[in-house]
């Protein structure tokens, strides 16, 4: 969630980087833009792989990065092209990542929390 954070303001500081057309502030923008997403990436593993049982976690796990590729990423660079041709500014681009940022906000916090519960029962049944 601090990750989601993260990008969610840094949308708005790369995207003032880049509008400047200096190259030192378009490549600092660029560099540190690796930053808000290891920030994000890195926990996400952990996360999904927590989020289902662990009869289930390897095929919920990869369902997850699938469906999650081909719906948030697939269209992500032509809805922030469409964004920018139609109003030839990056601040609607910052806004859609502020907006998939609170999406993310919204859907970790409403998972469920496996931290620290006994599993042993789902494997006594089998």
């Amino acid at each position: 969630m601090i990750g989601c954070l993260f990008v969610s303001i840094f949308g708005f500081i790369y995207f003032a980087l880049l509008d400047t057309q200096v190259p030192a502030l378009i490549f600092l923008a660029v560099a540190l833009s690796m930053i808000p997403t290891m920030t994000m990436y890195g926990p996400e593993a952990a996360l999904i792989a927590e989020s289902f049982s662990p009869r289930l976690r390897y095929s919920g796990c990869s369902l997850g990065y699938q469906l999650a590729s081909i719906i948030a990423g697939g269209p992500a660079p032509f809805i922030a092209t469409a964004l920018f041709a139609t109003y030839h500014s990056s601040l609607p681009i910052a806004l859609y990542i502020l907006g998939c940022a609170v999406i993310g906000i919204v859907a970790t916090a409403l998972l469920t929390d496996h931290t620290n519960k006994d599993i042993s029962a789902e494997y006594e049944a089998v």
